[in-house]
């Protein structure tokens, strides 16, 4: 039956979510069938049409992301994320302090990266030194925003989200392809260990998580903005749009966290 909230929508994602934790449904990660923002300034597109056997999402996400450096567009064309769960792999991990130890007081909360690309994808065209083969993906360009989202009385308070951490990389857009190539070459990075970021602000408007229990590896969605001075460069990206990837790892496997 296609939920919806004329259709005992609000009941069944109270039975779901009483499985979880309360900071895991502070996040609205009650699953990609049935979901709801935590945050949203926009009113939700709900369907009306009753439909035996078929489920709708109740988060209404658009399908827009950016980067500009400058206020140079730089075309992106996937919003992905990363999000640190627990051992148990069900949840997101609330850790002790989202700034590491690197702020005045110790901040609970989640960490989650928002992962904005235009990439090309090579089928098993990698081969790990531990003889694995996976695909090789090639990033042109794109940006990652560590965020920390701070929880407070068992709630995640996205309006007092913090930027922690900002990854850029580019390449010209208009340049053509080198003769006898097929994929463009990987971008360059601008955020280098010595490359000075200042000014970082980031604002969520709404965050909804797939369902991490089952294990969906897409959907959910986040509508964000993050922006950050990058050697003299201003830097603006952000998406409105469901997650074409959502990974998950672990506290003792967080690169990059």
């Amino acid at each position: 039956m296609l939920t919806t909230p004329h259709s005992g929508y609000r009941n069944t994602l109270l039975s779901a979510a009483s499985l979880l934790s309360i900071a895991f449904l502070s996040l609205g990660a009650a699953g990609c069938q049935s979901t709801t923002s935590v945050v949203s300034d926009a009113p939700v597109a709900t369907s009306t049409t009753m439909t035996h056997g078929i489920m709708s999402t109740q988060s209404s996400y658009k399908d827009t992301r950016y980067l500009t450096i400058d206020g140079k567009d730089y075309p992106v064309y996937e919003n992905s994320a990363r999000i640190v769960v627990n051992k148990a792999k069900n949840s997101p991990e609330l850790v002790a302090d989202i700034f590491d130890g690197k702020a005045e007081s110790a901040v609970p909360g989640y960490k989650v990266m928002f992962i904005v690309r235009t990439n090309s994808v090579a089928a098993e065209g990698r081969k790990l030194d531990n003889g694995q083969v996976i695909e090789n993906r090639m990033i042109h360009r794109g940006s990652k925003s560590l965020v920390g989202i701070p929880v407070v009385d068992g709630q995640a308070k996205l309006d007092q989200a913090q930027l922690l951490d900002f990854d850029i990389i580019y390449d010209d857009v208009n340049k053509d392809l080198a003769a006898g190539e097929v994929v463009k070459p990987r971008g360059q990075k601008l955020t280098k260990a010595d490359t000075p970021v200042t000014n970082k602000q980031v604002t969520i408007r709404s965050l909804t998580l797939p369902n991490i229990a089952s294990g969906e590896s897409a959907g959910g969605g986040v509508d964000f903005e993050a922006s950050a001075t990058v050697a003299g460069k201003q830097i603006k990206t952000g998406a409105n749009s469901a997650f074409n990837i959502f990974y998950t790892v672990d506290s003792d496997n967080a690169k990059g966290f």
